[in-house]
């Protein structure tokens, strides 16, 4: 008893000793408050003028979203905002920031699944570009995002969040824009490290993930954006990873993410992600968020205790309590303060940053407007139905519970409140132009919008008007999907089918009018078997932000050609996604049974048809591939080959290819994938117009990831170069070897 009071003294003496709010008359004077020194002196500096006090209270956030400031010395907050997709309310939680009265409000950009179907690294630059300058015309300094988590399962909730099932996808999309945030003197936070691959009990859920998975998988993006882009921080995930929560586990963030990759920057908590004062520091874990007396509120609310979140383990008392008794070593809590404040040099915040600007300017909303353009994808167009336009289009019956209401983006703290956003019936009025009569129907309620459509009765009614609508039109599009209420963080879908009577009436009108368009708003795929034999033309246009209705009005009617290629396998049926069988899990327990075989790599090693391959997407022209080069032949140890080819636009329509290399090793001495994507590029092309492309495939592409040596191995032996506009759609092939 002696020994905990004495101990208890010691705390208040500490915490005492040296209040944050006491201005020091000699820092101003200071090294570290001199912009032409080295980061690092600034750092060195600074840390020595610092208090054990001061120290332990930076690693818990002062508020919603911001960090411990200090007065004596002049360190500032870090005021973050969500997050990927916009920059959002940084006043509390999404139920908090969604019921508030006069919300932020800034340009909704599309959502990063969307974004992933553009498969165009420098579009990628300019979203996260401009949502840096939105962040700092807001007056923060740090955003929530990118989210570049594995789209493992359909069904997961966030699925839209991410840039789809391929790790090198998602890794070239996340250096884009994590570099293009950093240029602009803004944080960013890549998230959530690691394998936050499900929503069901994301506090609790427990993921058996094997070595090998984990680093060709559910690492690669994280890797990249650390190692190539300079990521200065990461936000680690609610789960747990074999055995260990991520906040706490000490493989993940000490092993991998400081030894392994060298990173750099802090680690700051997902929101209520902590359950301990020792092992959280000890792991590697820096910045516990939320803090203060919004963390002690939020945190008591029932809701909290029942989902599991954990928080207030690293404040100040706590830490200085976990270090004079010996569970935390001084030097691991200096460690967490100069990571975080390595990045708050990094980012000028000491140095009277730039703040201030413009939020949703017409060039903002333009970046905006082309990210929802480019990541439509063309799923179907039989007959060329599709572009819309013509003598034999004047009128169009436009349909169904997502043509008019704007679905800019899914639920939870990625959604963005907008000054304004365009529907699908209001871009597809717009470029149909006063020669096209379009005429709307509601069709079918969306679940819970508009209860007094929900019964029988209802039902029917809506579905009789939209048939006799669609029968008397030239031409309908039904205009279906998810909403933010049914698709959000949170929790995962029950299923991959559309909410409930939207297939029915697809089928219904799409007896009604043989040219019937079916356009899909939702951030996943969604079962069409009920339907996609009956109609001639699909449209997946995901969540696409603000400007999504211009995008999908330019589509349809060939204001712009389509260049979307699908980030993700389209399965025909859930029973045939990879993870199938292996979600949710047991007893609060997953295995990643399927391994490395995600996506496309599980379709083809299992022999399984989806219904639209990984790399999808049709145009309204048609691009030809010849001339396929690989040099060398025979490629040194540790070099790389070369793989050109000439890419022709065939068609009268200017438009863009996403050009697809996929690697295969004929004969390695471990089970890889039949083909694994390790380049592409993004060609616009007018018509007739041919451009010769080069990629590279380097030491990095050839590797796998060797469990026995925990390293990657480049193994010597025959590879086969794989080019086409698709994972099925494979038009060149060639071979190299890698020498011994």
């Amino acid at each position: 008893m002696k020994e905990s009071l004495s101990l208890h003294l010691l705390i208040a003496a500490l915490l005492a000793a040296a209040p944050v709010g006491a201005a020091d008359a000699g820092a101003g004077t200071a090294p570290y408050r001199d912009p032409a020194r080295p980061a690092e002196e600034r750092v060195a500096d600074l840390l020595g003028r610092m208090t054990p006090a001061e120290k332990a209270a930076m690693l818990a956030g002062a508020g919603w979203m911001e960090t411990q400031p200090n007065a004596r010395l002049g360190i500032p907050s870090i005021r973050m905002a969500d997050g990927p997709l916009g920059v959002r309310n940084w006043t509390g939680s999404s139920a908090v920031t969604m019921a508030a009265r006069n919300p932020v409000t800034s340009t909704a950009f599309p959502a990063g699944i969307a974004l992933a179907a553009s498969w165009d690294v420098e579009l990628a630059g300019e979203v996260g570009r401009t949502i840096a300058q939105e962040v700092k015309a807001l007056g923060r300094d740090m955003i929530l995002g990118p989210t570049v988590n594995i789209n493992r399962v359909p069904l997961w909730g966030r699925n839209f969040e991410g840039y789809g099932e391929d790790p090198y996808l998602a890794a070239r999309l996340a250096v884009a824009w994590v570099k293009a945030v950093q240029a602009e003197g803004v944080i960013p936070a890549v998230k959530h490290f690691a394998a936050n691959n499900e929503d069901f009990e994301r506090h609790r859920i427990d993921e058996a993930i094997d070595p090998r998975t984990l680093h060709e998988i559910y690492f690669p993006a994280f890797k990249a954006a650390i190692q190539e882009a300079g990521a200065w921080a990461v936000m680690s995930a609610y789960n747990k990873v074999n055995g260990r929560w991520c906040s706490q586990n000490p493989v993940l963030l000490t092993d991998t993410l400081h030894r392994r990759w060298g990173f750099q920057g802090f680690v700051i908590s997902d929101w209520g992600s902590t359950y301990a004062t020792a092992a959280t520091i000890n792991a590697g874990m820096n910045l516990e968020m939320p803090g203060g007396e919004p963390m002690r509120v939020w945190f008591a609310r029932p809701e909290s205790q029942q989902e599991g979140r954990g928080a207030g383990w690293l404040t100040a008392d706590k830490v200085l309590a976990a270090v004079a008794a010996g569970e935390v070593r001084q030097a691991a809590v200096d460690d967490s303060v100069r990571r975080i404040l390595r990045v708050m040099f990094a980012a000028g915040l000491f140095d009277a940053p730039a703040r201030g600007g413009a939020v949703d300017t017409p060039a903002q909303r333009a970046v905006a407007r082309r990210a929802a353009t480019e990541g439509i994808v063309l799923l179907k167009n039989e007959g060329g139905l599709l572009p819309l336009g013509g003598p034999g289009v004047r009128s169009i019956a436009v349909i169904g519970p997502s043509a008019a209401v704007a679905r800019t983006g899914g639920g939870g703290s990625s959604f963005v409140n907008a000054a304004y956003a365009v529907t699908a019936l209001d871009g597809i009025r717009e470029a149909a132009g006063p020669q096209v009569a379009v005429r709307s129907a509601l069709g079918t309620a969306m679940p819970g919008e508009d209860p007094e459509h929900e019964n029988p009765a209802a039902v029917a009614a809506l579905r009789q008007e939209a048939v006799a609508l669609a029968g008397a039109a030239d031409a309908a599009i039904v205009v279906v999907g998810n909403s933010r209420a049914l698709e959000s963080e949170g929790f995962d879908r029950p299923s991959m089918d559309l909410p409930a009577n939207q297939d029915d009436l697809i089928a219904a009108v799409a007896a009604a009018n043989p040219r019937t368009i079916v356009v899909v708003i939702a951030g996943a795929p969604v079962t069409m078997t009920r339907w996609i034999d009956r109609v001639p033309a699909v449209v997946c246009a995901w969540y696409g932000g603000q400007e999504a209705g211009h995008a999908i009005g330019d589509v349809l009617f060939g204001r712009a050609n389509p260049s979307g290629k699908a980030p993700v396998t389209f399965p025909a049926r859930y029973a045939d996604a990879t993870a199938y069988g292996n979600y949710p899990g047991t007893d609060l327990h997953v295995t990643y049974a399927e391994g490395i075989y995600v996506g496309y790599r599980g379709f083809e090693r299992r022999g399984v048809q989806p219904l639209f391959p990984f790399g999808h997407g049709l145009s309204y022209t048609t691009f030809q591939y010849s001339e396929l080069t690989v040099e060398p032949a025979r490629v040194a140890p540790g070099g790389a080959a070369r793989v050109g080819l000439t890419v022709r636009n065939a068609g009268a329509r200017a438009g863009a290819e996403v050009v697809q290399l996929y690697l295969h090793q004929v004969a390695p001495s471990v089970d890889r994938p039949p083909k694994e994507l390790k380049g592409f590029a993004r060609v616009e092309l007018a018509p007739g117009e041919s451009r010769r492309v080069t990629l590279t495939v380097d030491p990095a592409a050839m590797s796998f990831f060797d469990p026995r040596r925990d390293d990657w191995v480049a193994e010597p032996g025959t590879f086969e170069v794989l080019v086409g506009g698709s994972s099925a759609d494979i038009r060149l092939r060639e071979q190299f070897e890698l020498g011994r």
